[in-house]
């Protein structure tokens, strides 16, 4: 199979593998399994993504799962699911993907809260596995 086939199909995997962590339903979110997508190491990451009408800016995978896992804590159900407009562009050992996804759920006092973000996610191919490098997301 064409190399370039691969990295998509790898991609696109990761992608709905991101989406899916990102969806537990009625299960508590952990963020156990962002260490397989993500680069780990100190200053591998840059994350922007505007919450709670500010910016949150993160530099590593600790920091992002010691961000969003009390975040998450607030809420008895959460779900998104992609838009069907994944985009991957690769040229080498990056790649970048754009899409948007709505969802939400529901917070454990009941209420509702609706999402929906663009999202662009940059990826590097280290010691030969694609690992997200930099996550975009706005709301729309």
């Amino acid at each position: 199979m064409n190399t370039i086939i691969q990295d998509r199909d790898k991609i696109r995997e990761l992608t709905e593998q991101w989406r899916s962590l990102w969806s537990p339903q009625d299960k508590a979110f952990t963020g156990k399994g962002f260490e397989d997508i993500f680069a780990t190491g100190e200053n591998e990451i840059l994350v922007f993504d505007n919450f709670d009408n500010g910016v949150v800016v993160l530099h590593s995978l600790e920091e992002y799962l010691d961000t969003w896992i009390p975040v998450m804590k607030n809420f008895s159900y959460w779900e998104i699911q992609l838009e069907n407009n994944l985009k991957i562009s690769i040229d080498g050992n990056l790649a970048v993907t754009t899409f948007s996804f709505t969802g939400g759920g529901k917070t454990k006092d009941g209420k509702e809260v609706k999402a929906r973000q663009y999202g662009t996610h940059t990826w590097k191919r280290l010691n030969g596995d694609w690992r997200l490098i930099h996550e975009h997301l706005t709301s729309g």
